[in-house]
Formats: C-alpha cells, structure tokens, sequence
C-alpha cells in the first residue's frame, strides 16, 4: 500500500487522469467513461480543470482501474485523450514559441502547470525525427512497481508528434520500470526514445516517381524504344515535380496544424487562468474533494489561519486528517511558511510518536494544505482541564514517550519550540490497549539547516508559560534541543501541579543581570545558573515515594541556563528511567550539560 510517501514530487496533475477518460469516452462511450470515474470517486467535473494538481497515488489509482478493464497494451492509445482539445492546458509552456516537436521535446520540463511540473525532464540527444530524454522520479519508487506509469509518460510522449499533425511517435523505454540511478545527482530516473517520420511525403516519393516514369514510358514505349526511354526520363521528372509540390503542400498543412494546436493550448491555458479563485477550488465543505485526492468530511477544528477536516483518500480509502489554509490568508508569507516548515519538520522526524505527514502541497488559488494520520482521542490539555494533575503513575509513559519523540526530532535537525499540552495528542487506541502519544504541530518549529524566514530578531517565538528563558528573551541564537528540554519539564511540572513553573524571584541582594522581552518589560536573573527548585512540587508531592526523582528531573529540564539542562531528550528520559519498573539498565551516560 502506497502509505506514507515522504518525496517532495508526490502530485501531478488532473490531465493525466482527463487523458484516460477522454480516451475511453471516444473510443467506448460516455457510459464506461463515467464508470471508470465512479470508480475513483470522481465525476467528470472534477476533470474541468486540467492544470489542477491531484496526487500521483489516485493517477495510480486510475491507471490501475484503466488497466484492470482495458489491458496494460491499451494505454499505449490513450495518447489521443492526452492531445485533445480539452486537454491542452498543461501543454501551453510546452509548446510555446516552437513549431516543431523537436522544439517541443526540448521543452518539456514544462509540461504541467504554474503551479505543479509532472516531471523532471532532461533531453540527451534531439535531431529531425528523434530524440532521446530522461524523466527523474522524484517521488517514491513504489509508485512505478507494476510499470503503469512508464506506460502512461510513453502514451504521453507518443502523442507530441501528433500534436504537430504528424501522427504519434514510435516510442521505447530503455530503462526497465525498476529505474537506474543516475550518479551524477544520485536520482533515478527513466529514459525513453521516440521516433516520428518527420515529413511523411518522403516515405511516397519512390512511389510518385515510379508511377510516373512507368506510365509515360509505357505509353511512349509503344512507338519505339527510345521513345520509352526518354518517355520514362520524363515521366520521372513529372514525378518528382509532383512529389516536391505535394511535399510543400504537406509542410506548409502541418506548419498550419502545429499553428492550430499552439493558439489552441495557449487559449486553453488563458481561460483556464480566466477561471474565478473560487470556481473549480476547495470548498471547506463536507464531501468537497480536495487535490483531486481526498474527500473532506467533518470538520475536527478551526482557527485563525485555517481548518482541519476528517477526510478519506481516495486512492486506498485511508482515513486522514487535512489542514486547510483559510483562502483569506491563503498568500500571506507568514502563514505559507508556517505550513511548509510544518510538513518539511514532519517529513524529517518520522518517528511513532510523532504525528505522520502523508502529504502536502499547494491547490490552484494559493491554499496550501497538509494531510496526516487522523487520530481519535484527546490532547494532553483537554485531559488536564477535564481531570486535573495527573499521577506519577500516569504520567510515567507519556513522559517516556515524549522523550523519544523528542530524541528522533532533534537527531533529524529539528527544533519544535512550541511543545506543550494542547501539542501533545492522547491516541485512544481502544479497550485494552495502551494510550499512544503523538507529538503535533510543528509550525513554528526550526529546520537546523533550513531559512528561518517567520523568526523576526528580538521577537519571541513560542507560548509563554513553555519558552525557555533565551527564547522568551527573544535570544534565537541561543535556541537548540535544550530550549524543548526546558517546554518539556514545563509541561511535567504541569502534569504533577496543575501550573506551568515560574520564574524564581530575585534572591533579596542577591548580584542580577536583566533581559528585555519583546514587550519590553524588564525582568530579573539571578547571577549564577539559578537552578529550578520547585516549592510547589514539593508541597503537592509531600511523602510522595516519587519524589526525589521526579524533583532531579525537573531540576535538570528547567535550569534556567542551557548549559545546566539536560543535554538531549535520552539524558532525561534516563533520570525518569528509576520509575519505570520495566526499563532495562542502559549502559549509556547521560546527564547535564556543563558547557555552554
């Protein structure tokens, strides 16, 4: 199953899955046509716009049922749905400015739309009537497993000389549907040849010359021999006048006919863009198909910026969760980029306990959108308001939990700076069966080798209560793994108390250094590292059996100097290991980092 894909080129566009139906619509009726989109859960208007962006796992999906009716030898003709008249948005920056398919081919790292390519094309070799290009597969390779979409590009690469009424091209896949890699940008890749006959008078021209010369001849021969010989000259040359004057003629119809076909996808591409932002796109609606790929259901949660749907994906029927940006804030920089550092932190820290990304992009009016694993439960906030403090007990296997998910998100370069509570998913995974926890919402997070465009210097980035001393300083250059060490201990600390931690007062007399936060008001610290010790913890943990360990790990993840901290997420799950009764001795060291 086509679960998890984790490429950067997971969407194509909705041309690919139009060629398919305008193929069988021509060739065996609307009826059938129909029926291979009730298949997909589609209709034909979400065909409407071709240039519209759909996922590579439903154009699979469709070439799989194509091929289920029709036989994998058929696909090689849905080369004529793939030039049809309807169908020539996407090939608009294909064919512009070229009048020939050797133009063309040159150009078809443009084939798609303005906002999704449907692939990475190289040429390697271009001359009258041939060329030999490659496709670099930037997405996951279990989608080219049963050679469906080897089959769908040659269909595709067929049709481009008939584009130019010359007729389709004779195609052959050098490269298996298994791929090669190619060294120099260690990607695979596939690679193709076509050929076409690139002036099809020339394959008659023996036949008019023949014809003439054996006519004229004939009739001379009659008289004498040499009359027929001469006759025979003649006729040849007559011939010829009349291959080369049909030759010309043949030229200057197809020179019309690649004309025709440019102004026509030029055309198309402008009505297309002439469509209304609202037309055609997502409507937060239940039952609205979103990509071309998933069917919204209830909606889970909305805010400011966006909303979040219950939905199915079509291709496999997976129930996800889709993140919507509101269209009011669809193009706003801030927003946008929130989203893709969401999916791009998400995409990195693949771990169980952290929530998964399926997939993300951009639809045609600028929503971006982000689709992930649909979790039944609650957040860990939602419990603390409903139930209060939490048990040692309790807590023990969340807070395992978190260290681990907070150990595979730092080791892939992330920095989650806003972890807290309503962060921090409850999964109900049914009677019997333990709570899973699943750490969410990395919009604000930092991509250690990544631009940090949304962190403006001076500004705090973060929820007060959770932000570490550096960050609630505004002090970003002073923000790694130990700055969610510090959000981490504040939300135990929670748990056990039912508050976030303070910060201690000023010792009375005691040397102090202040920081100005972004609102400007000063606050003191104490000279020294100023160590956390919570009164509060130990009032509310009084002859508690746990409480020395859980006072040493709330000591070592809120120091208020990163270098007093825990060093990473397994120094801390180490000092909460003495509760955990199943925990096997481990014999790495961990502790507090003693360096800045």
């Amino acid at each position: 199953m086509l679960h998890r894909p984790s490429f950067a080129g997971t969407e194509t566009t909705v041309s690919r899955l139009k060629s398919l139906y305008l193929y069988v619509r021509d060739a065996h009726g609307a009826g059938e046509a129909d029926d291979l989109l009730a298949r997909l859960e589609l209709s034909s208007s979400d065909l409407a716009n071709e240039t519209r962006p759909v996922s590579m796992a439903l154009w699979l999906a469709a070439l799989e049922a194509f091929a289920g009716k029709y036989g994998k030898e058929a696909l090689a003709e849905t080369w004529r749905g793939v030039i049809h008249p309807d169908n020539l948005g996407v090939w608009m920056r294909v064919l512009r400015g070229v009048t020939s398919p050797e133009g063309a081919f040159r150009q078809l790292d443009g084939l798609g739309s303005e906002e999704v390519r449907t692939g990475r094309w190289e040429t390697m070799d271009c001359s009258t009537g041939h060329w030999r290009g490659r496709v670099y597969l930037t997405h996951d390779p279990r989608f080219e497993r049963e050679g469906l979409l080897s089959l769908a590009r040659a269909a595709e690469l067929k049709g481009v000389p008939a584009l130019f009424g010359l007729g389709p091209g004779n195609v052959k896949l050098l490269t298996n549907e298994r791929h090669t890699f190619a060294s120099r940008t260690n990607s695979a890749f596939q690679e193709y040849v076509v050929d076409w006959q690139a002036e099809p008078v020339r394959g008659r021209e023996r036949i008019w010359v023949a014809l003439g010369a054996a006519t004229v001849g004939a009739t001379a021969g009659l008289i004498t021999p040499a009359l027929g010989l001469l006759g025979a000259l003649g006729g040849a040359a007559a011939g010829a006048f009349g291959v080369e004057r049909a030759r010309k003629a043949k030229l200057e119809a197809l020179a019309q006919e690649g004309q025709r076909v440019r102004l026509a996808a030029l055309e198309r591409g402008t009505q297309l863009r002439e469509v209304p932002q609202n037309k055609g796109t997502v409507r937060y609606e239940e039952g609205s198909v979103v990509a071309g790929a998933y069917r919204l259901g209830a909606q889970l949660g909305s805010g400011a910026n966006g909303v979040i749907h219950a939905a199915v994906r079509l291709s496999d029927q997976t129930p996800v969760a889709i993140k919507l940006l509101r269209l009011a804030v669809a193009h706003d920089a801030v927003a946008s980029d929130r989203l893709r550092r969401e999916a791009e932190a998400m995409g990195l820290a693949w771990h169980p306990n952290v929530v998964e990304l399926y997939d993300h992009g951009m639809l045609p009016d600028g929503t971006a959108y982000l689709v992930m694993e649909l979790l039944r439960g609650e957040s860990l906030a939602s419990r603390l308001q409903r139930q209060g403090k939490l048990t040692s007990e309790e807590l023990l296997p969340i807070a395992l939990s978190l260290c681990d998910a907070l150990g595979a998100v730092h080791a892939a370069g992330v920095i989650h700076r806003d972890l807290k509570p309503s962060n921090i998913f409850l999964v109900d995974k049914g009677q019997d069966k333990p709570t899973a926890v699943k750490v969410l919402d990395f919009g604000i997070a930092r991509v250690e080798w990544a631009e940090t465009r949304i962190t403006m210097a001076g500004a705090p980035v973060g929820t007060p209560g959770y932000m570490s001393p550096e960050q609630e300083g505004g002090r970003e250059g002073s923000v790694d793994a130990r700055t969610d060490i510090y959000a981490l201990g504040a939300v135990l600390h929670e748990c056990l108390t039912g508050e976030t931690p303070k910060l201690p007062e000023e010792p009375e007399g005691a040397p102090v250094r202040t920081f100005t936060p972004a609102s400007g008001i000063q606050r003191a610290m104490p000279a020294g590292a100023g160590d956390y010790w919570p009164a509060k913890l130990r009032a509310a943990m009084a002859g508690h059996p746990h409480e020395p360990v859980w006072q040493s790990v709330l000591r070592g993840a809120l120091a208020r100097e990163p270098r007093d901290r825990f060093v990473d997420a397994r120094a801390l799950k180490k000092a909460i290991a003495p509760l955990d009764p199943t925990a096997a001795e481990s014999p790495d060291e961990g502790g507090v980092a003693k360096s800045g």
